[in-house]
């Protein structure tokens, strides 16, 4: 796309960042049509292949708070306050 811009007559070396950061638009709007298409059609093709997810593939497990997570979150406060009081106190 960026070869394409080129021939185009597309500057992407000159200005400063932010003109540099405007020249990559033009590169960067068919680089999503395209990503975009192609998994509009890896999805078509999936569903034609009648492919429904595989339910217990995943290896995701739902994560719960345990004692150590409230330790650490209790430690945390602590220590935000008491950076705070010390802020308040000394001008920290």
């Amino acid at each position: 796309i960026m070869s394409a811009q080129k021939a185009r007559g597309a500057d992407f070396e000159s200005g400063n960042l932010i003109q540099k950061a405007k020249a990559l638009i033009p590169i960067l709007v068919p680089l999503f049509i395209s990503a975009f298409r192609r998994a509009d059609e890896l999805a078509t093709a999936m569903e034609c292949r009648c492919y429904h997810g595989g339910e217990g593939r995943t290896k995701l497990h739902v994560l719960k708070y345990e004692a150590r997570d409230y330790i650490a979150l209790v430690i945390g406060a602590v220590i935000l306050s008491g950076v705070i009081v010390l802020g308040h106190f000394f001008g920290i």
